[in-house]
């Protein structure tokens, strides 16, 4: 009988596997404040830790904190912790603060004497309260996510954040919600929208001052444009103005992901037959997400598309023929995939198997906008519970006729895939379901095995003020 592998190899391998394995566990922290009892202990642990264990508070490269607090007593008493705590984190290079109440100047302040040299930073909430980020001078990342323009804080200190930044600033996210007023335009102004290579507009606005802006930004490599523009037929023409010159575009050159989901702009044809224009025999493009751009003109762009790896797609009636000519137009090096349907003529899951020539297929999401999950309150037991066995097989059945797939997208839950070899040709799988997303997680989420599942599950595109379970 071999040895256990455990003895096989020497201390010191193990010694170096295991601290390898907590340098990724604990590269980003997500610490959680409010009411719940369990997350409030364990973000205290965390701090008493850092303070006591150099070792464990330089692990931390990334710290998000999620706030779910009225004002009051507690909110000091924590807000104190936390001051209390910050420094230890030396090796901090991205901080986020998440909910409410806002970060605020005084905690703007504290944050900016223990870590004045952060890459990234984030502020994630319904107001802009921060005064004074301005003083932040090495960012190569920023995000804000604020509903509208009613903070704490001068709309127009954006603007100064991205003059004050323009040698290091790359990676910029700016959101806020199409219901209320807002606007980027004061922002735009800044020299620093050239240097950018990564852009996301989220849930916003887009007036043809930001658009234009956008235009001029040669260097972008990635661009998200979720929302409505205030000019349809200017942003039209300024897709229809990208011309292929020695096999190079003269509009956004380098681009490698592009996501485009609008609201509100179903009836601009012109405009999604440009866009896919804008798309055509562009090599470099690696993900791909059109949102509700009409099936039969992204259809058409798809094959010159070689590069791609990455893809969501909407085929509001998706038929077999359907399936068959989206899985004949993309590379066979496909990597992730996201399809979302209003009516299909069968049950998704029995689509699967037109999947199977994609070897290197680590996620599948297969959802229609009308399927959710059983729920207990609106049916018998009985009846819940045959339910739900049909949800859960009905999933399985994807991941059993893929073996490629590490994750498993169904009807807008997700999954990790767990498969058990018990001798050659025999074995089992099954799914464990991730935690579901919160509100404002602002485009992080569950960990889905890489950047590109990541990308394509962004949780702030868009934000889903309706949808149950995101409190």
């Amino acid at each position: 009988m071999a040895e256990p592998a455990s003895q096989r190899a020497p201390l010191e391998v193990w010694e170096r596997i295991a601290d390898l394995a907590m340098q990724q566990i604990f590269h980003t922290l997500d610490i959680y404040f409010g009411e719940d009892q369990e997350n409030l202990n364990r973000g205290l642990d965390i701090f008493d830790r850092a303070k006591t264990d150099p070792i464990f508070a330089s692990r931390v490269k990334s710290l998000r904190l999620h706030w779910a607090y009225e004002e009051g007593d507690m909110l000091d008493l924590m807000a104190r912790i936390f001051k209390t705590a910050l420094p230890e984190f030396k090796a901090l290079v991205d901080f986020e603060w998440i909910g409410y109440p806002e970060m605020r100047a005084e905690m703007v302040q504290a944050v900016l004497a223990s870590h004045p040299r952060l890459r990234g930073l984030g502020l994630i909430g319904w107001h802009f309260d921060a005064v004074g980020v301005s003083a932040f001078r090495n960012l190569r990342k920023f995000t804000l996510r604020a509903e509208d323009d009613d903070g704490f804080a001068d709309m127009g200190e954006v603007r100064t954040v991205l003059d004050e930044n323009r040698n290091t600033l790359r990676h910029l996210i700016l959101g806020a919600y199409l219901a209320r007023h807002h606007s980027w335009d004061s922002a735009f102004q800044s020299v620093t929208i050239k240097n950018l290579t990564h852009l996301d507009l989220v849930d916003t606005r887009i007036s043809h001052i930001v658009f234009a802006r956008i235009a001029h930004a040669h260097n972008l490599q990635s661009l998200t444009l979720h929302g409505t523009f205030e000019e349809p037929g200017s942003a039209a023409v300024v897709f229809s103005s990208d011309q292929i010159i020695d096999d190079q575009h003269t509009f956004l050159p380098h681009l490698e992901a592009f996501r485009f989901v609008l609201v509100g702009h179903e009836d601009e044809v012109a405009l999604y037959q440009n866009v896919t224009q804008f798309l055509q025999r562009r090599k470099r493009l690696r993900r791909l997400d059109l949102g509700n751009c009409p099936w039969e003109l992204v259809l058409n762009v798809l094959p010159e598309l070689s590069g791609l790896r990455v893809l969501g797609v909407r085929i509001a009636n998706l038929t077999q023929q359907a399936m068959v000519s989206l899985v004949k137009a993309i590379p066979q090096e496909m990597a992730a995939i996201n399809v979302t349907t209003v009516v299909s003529d069968k049950p998704l899951n029995e689509y699967a198997h037109h999947f199977a020539r994609f070897g290197t297929l680590s996620f599948l999401h297969l959802q229609c906008s009308s399927q959710r999950r059983p729920k207990p309150n609106l049916m018998s037991e009985k009846d819940f519970q045959v339910q739900t066995d049909i949800w859960n097989s009905s999933a399985r059945s994807i991941a059993t006729a893929l073996p490629s797939l590490d994750f498993v997208g169904w009807h807008g839950e997700h999954y990790v895939v767990v498969r058990t070899d018990t001798g050659v040709g025999c074995g089992s799988v099954e799914l464990k379901d991730l935690p579901a997303r919160r509100r404002l997680d602002c485009g992080k989420g569950v960990d889905l095995g890489s950047g590109d599942a990541t990308w394509l599950e962004r949780k702030d595109v868009p934000i889903d003020y309706e949808m149950p379970g995101l409190d």
